[in-house]
């Protein structure tokens, strides 16, 4: 059987259902020379006759009977698999799997994920959340969102939003200080820091000055929401994207914005899919949902 062809194979049960070679390859449209090239290509391949020919009128052998009998049933078998998988690809149905930022997630990319849920509940979503880069492939995921140049190889990387970094406070720290006019004053005051973001790098955007800052500080953590909470108990000085303190609760603890002229460079937000073409459909409507809801929602979610 090495060399065999599958598709000879399935020309022969295709061939086989009608009176002559000729109309054969008249009914599915390929020259007679060929189908009949085929026919003994696999008659050799088998080692055995298939067919007894005359000029206008074909027979199966007892063979040709036996082999087109037991392969009639593995040919429908591949044909159910392949209109399967067909299905699979173009209904609104299966499985999404979904890597993203843990809090950039909490905070509003998982309304994002429920509008879309909501919009496809026969479609399964799997939402694998972390801070770390992760081995896409091996998680087998579909579709991540990246926050700066974590660009994977081999992905297909769009971008989404600009986050820039600002300076925040609680309305109780600052009354508790002078007003502060420049960058340069921050090193008398208490700042809070993510620690991935520990260089503070910001520049006016009237005057173009800039100003950088990479020690002082006496509060960090690996999760922005903490250090959004520390800022909230007056702690200190925060930097971090505004939208994690714009829509913060207005109570005597609200996060304000400190220095507002002043602001980090912006960093983009990715979404990134391994495939450029045959996606599945329900890849493909999680893809139009997501750059559709950010055009509706982008402005209020005050990124840049």
């Amino acid at each position: 059987m090495k060399g065999h062809s599958l598709d000879d194979l399935h020309l022969f049960v295709q061939a086989t259902q009608y009176e002559s070679l000729t109309q054969a390859a008249d009914r599915l449209n390929i020259p007679l020379a060929t189908l009949s090239r085929r026919m003994k290509r696999l008659e050799s391949q088998l080692n055995c006759r298939l067919l007894n020919r005359s000029a206008h009128h074909f027979s199966l052998t007892r063979d040709g009977a036996r082999y087109r009998q037991l392969c009639e049933p593995f040919l429908h078998g591949l044909e159910s698999v392949q209109s399967r998988i067909e299905d699979d690809r173009l209904g609104l149905s299966g499985k999404i799997k979904i890597s993203a930022p843990i809090n950039m997630t909490q905070v509003w990319l998982k309304h994002c994920i429920y509008a879309f849920a909501e919009k496809h509940p026969d479609i399964h979503i799997e939402l694998d959340v972390q801070n770390e880069k992760i081995d896409l492939l091996s998680r087998q995921v579909d579709l991540t969102f990246r926050i700066g140049d974590r660009i994977e190889t081999d992905w297909i990387a769009r971008k989404l939003w600009h986050l820039p970094f600002k300076l925040c406070a609680s309305t109780v720290y600052l009354k508790q200080h002078a007003p502060i006019t420049h960058p340069s004053e921050l090193v008398d005051h208490r700042l809070l820091t993510i620690t991935a973001d520990a260089h503070w790098a910001m520049q006016h955007q009237i005057s173009g000055e800039t100003f950088q800052l990479n020690q002082g500080f006496c509060f960090t953590s690996n999760d922005v929401l903490l250090v959004r909470d520390a800022a909230s108990q007056g702690l200190g000085i925060a930097w971090m994207p505004p939208y994690y303190f714009d829509s913060h609760s207005e109570d005597e603890h609200h996060l304000v914005p400190v220095l507002p002229d002043w602001k980090g460079h912006d960093r983009e937000v990715y979404l990134m899919y391994r495939d450029r073409e045959n996606r599945p459909a329900r890849i493909d409507a999680f893809i139009d949902h997501v750059f559709a809801w950010k055009s509706q929602y982008y402005g209020n979610l005050e990124m840049s």
